[in-house]
């Protein structure tokens, strides 16, 4: 651009493609993104393979109820089969009849829900209070991202 009186004229010839704005800042880039992710739609499944969970149905009787099992297989999104850790025993549950598993600080988790479902991240910290916790995220692009107040069902132990 070019000043003459007092007024700016463009310098770009007639008939010349329009200049593009500059590209965004990464910075700029990534909010964006991560207000995207925020937005997303939640799903009312969470079930993913290879995640530890706990049985809370009294229906199976004592010897399930409360026990841990690993998720080996989801079927039509809704229903696991999973494998109980200490007896090896082999069930096919649906999904209200189980729950996440949190682990101690340090230890892996994945998101089962929200903008940053499928991602594997570190458990920083939890809040009794809120039942939430801060995760640091460990995949994807917003790997490095450290995200507070994430439900405590929106997460689950990594087998």
């Amino acid at each position: 651009m070019a000043k003459a009186d007092g007024l700016l004229k463009s310098i770009q010839p007639e008939g010349a493609p329009e200049l593009q704005p500059p590209p965004v800042p990464a910075l700029e880039f990534l909010q964006s993104f991560e207000e995207e992710k925020k937005k997303s739609a939640r799903t009312d499944y969470w079930l993913q393979p290879e995640i530890v969970v706990k049985i809370i149905t009294k229906k199976l009787g004592e010897k399930y109820h409360k026990k841990k099992a690993i998720v080996k297989e989801v079927i039509n999104k809704y229903t696991a089969v999973v494998k109980l850790i200490d007896s090896g025993d082999k069930l096919k549950l649906d999904q209200t009849h189980l729950e996440t598993v949190i682990p101690a600080p340090g230890k892996k988790v994945l998101v089962l829900n929200g903008g940053y479902r499928g991602n594997e991240a570190t458990l920083v910290c939890i809040s009794e209070k809120t039942f939430s916790a801060t995760i640091l995220i460990e995949s994807g692009p917003l790997k490095g991202r450290q995200v507070e107040g994430v439900p405590y069902e929106d997460i689950s132990k990594q087998a």
